[in-house]
């Protein structure tokens, strides 16, 4: 019995283990939980003891992070608003989207109403669709040179019609390169008296990827503040820094030049050294004036900028020879960098040109999106270009002579008309004409301002006065909300060489009436 009451040793232990691990393990929470204790105060009595604000901001962190944790959370599910059927349908009746242009006014819908439409081919005289058959002489036109009704230049379209079709379907790089258009690059390139050229199908196009070739962010741009719309737009797609000078005012571009200038000295890093440029036109399409560009090729190598210049007007109209603003003052066109040329004018074919050094041409084949990703200009229009050059070449005298003329007695008959204002430069077959403050004083009956939308309908309704005479004219026309700089409302005229003396005179004296016409109504 004695044995059976004693316990052995194995038994024993089983026996005391979980009493003995309850206390085993308190015993080490106390201790592990002391330790702690006594670590957090001495680091908070070493750490903060010269340190405050410390303390203070990592007891407000701790009490955020509490108060984020507990607090309750945000459920989007419970604020639902569960509509009937009825409901939606009334939402959905109801909902009338943002148009996606705005709505025409009155006069901007009149404008389109009674938008020209030529019944026949362009040229010297045309006939109008809405009109009576009768033909009006045309000075809306940039016909600067009578090449659009040119019966000699006729003839060969037609032949290259026949030989080369239509159009060629594919950009010049995939097929779209015929030989034409490598011969006409080669006559620019003579003609103009530079390296290079190469050619793009259409004029607007070839202004938008010149600039946004060369002039990358965080470069400069210091620009005419009248360049026209396609220049504003390729500056704009540059995304370059861009400075703006006063129009042909040198002065002002040199202290914009100097001004950027000093903002570069001592920069450092990725752009310390950016591509700079000056951008203008030849003939500027706005205003008629003419650059100066003798004054900024000296301010180019004064302050080490680059010259792009647009001579999609002044090509075919300036020099002895045609060549545009560096044949007319007599300037290396190699101190042109960039120069930008269309077809669509002067030449009367279509397209644009660039002309410059043979890299800078290679590298547009590559880079310049009008180029790479633009069916190439048709091979008729690239003949008719090189017959309308061959024609310039050979008789410079014949074209420019009674153009330039033509231009001048013009100006010279409508600066004479009470009430009218002339804007252009003598040697320009382009100018624009307005009527004067004081006219326009006179005839607001009421004594208020005028605004733009008045002057426009007054002008085309002068527009109309000369079209009942015999002459075809139109406003000056623009996107007004996208203009840096909205130039004043005008008529814009184009004189051609295959006007006579008797036609001058005829468009002189139709507007001389319409002008008088006009005026004597009260507003």
């Amino acid at each position: 019995m004695a044995s059976f009451s004693a316990a052995s040793p194995p038994d024993l232990l089983l026996a005391a283990t979980p009493e003995e691990d309850d206390g085993s393990q308190r015993g080490l929470l106390r201790t592990a939980w002391d330790f702690s204790f006594r670590m957090v105060l001495r680091y908070i009595k070493n750490s903060y003891k010269d340190d405050p604000f410390r303390t203070f901001l990592e007891v407000c962190l701790i009490g955020f992070i509490i108060w984020y944790m507990t607090k309750q959370k945000y459920n989007i599910g419970n604020n639902e608003i569960e509509l009937s059927e009825k409901e939606i349908d009334e939402l959905v009746d109801d909902w009338k989207p943002e148009p996606l242009v705005p709505e025409l006014t009155d006069f901007e819908r009149e404008t389109l109403d009674k938008a020209a439409l030529l019944d026949g081919p362009n040229g010297t005289k045309v006939r109008l669709a809405s009109g009576n058959g009768k033909a009006l002489l045309n000075f809306a036109s940039y016909n600067f040179l009578g090449f659009i009704d040119n019966p000699d230049f006729e003839k060969r379209a037609i032949e290259t019609l026949r030989k080369y079709g239509v159009g060629s379907c594919g950009p010049p790089g995939f097929y779209g390169t015929l030989d034409v258009h490598m011969e006409l690059e080669k006559h620019l390139a003579a003609f103009v008296g530079h390296s290079a050229a190469i050619l793009y199908s259409q004029a607007f196009t070839t202004i938008l990827s010149v600039i946004p070739c060369f002039s990358k962010r965080g470069d400069i741009i210091v620009a005419d503040e009248a360049v026209n719309f396609s220049l504003q737009q390729a500056i704009a797609l540059s995304r370059s820094k861009v400075y703006w000078y006063k129009h042909n005012d040198m002065a002002d571009l040199e202290r914009v030049l100097q001004d950027v200038n000093k903002q570069l000295t001592g920069r450092r890093g990725k752009n310390a050294l950016p591509r700079k440029f000056i951008v203008t036109e030849g003939l500027f399409h706005n205003t008629g004036d003419i650059s100066p560009l003798k004054d900024l090729v000296e301010l180019k190598h004064r302050y080490k900028f680059r010259i792009i210049l647009d001579e999609s007007l002044s090509f075919g109209v300036l020099g002895k020879r045609g060549a545009g603003l560096t044949d007319h003052f007599n300037v290396d066109p190699h101190e042109v960098d960039l120069l930008i040329g269309a077809l669509s004018y002067a030449i009367g074919a279509s397209g644009g040109f660039c002309c410059a050094d043979k890299d800078l041409v290679e590298h547009q084949r590559l880079s310049g999106l009008g180029y790479c990703f633009s069916a190439s200009m048709p091979g008729i229009l690239a003949v008719a270009a090189s017959d309308a050059i061959r024609a310039l070449e050979s008789n410079p005298e014949g074209h420019f002579a009674s153009m330039r003329e033509n231009a001048s007695l013009l100006q010279s008959l409508l600066k004479r008309i009470p009430g009218l204002q002339v804007e252009g430069a003598l040697e320009s077959p382009l100018m624009h004409i307005r009527l004067t403050p004081e006219t326009l004083v006179r005839m607001k009956r009421s004594g208020g301002a005028w605004t733009k939308t008045d002057i426009d309908r007054v002008l085309a309704e002068l527009v109309e006065e000369a079209q009942k005479d015999g002459v075809f004219l139109t406003r000056a026309m623009y996107v007004d909300e996208h203009e840096r700089l909205l130039p004043n409302s005008s008529i814009r005229l184009c004189v051609s060489c295959s006007h006579t003396r008797k036609d001058i005179e005829k468009c002189a004296h139709a507007i001389k009436n319409a002008v008088s016409r006009v005026t004597s109504k009260k507003r």
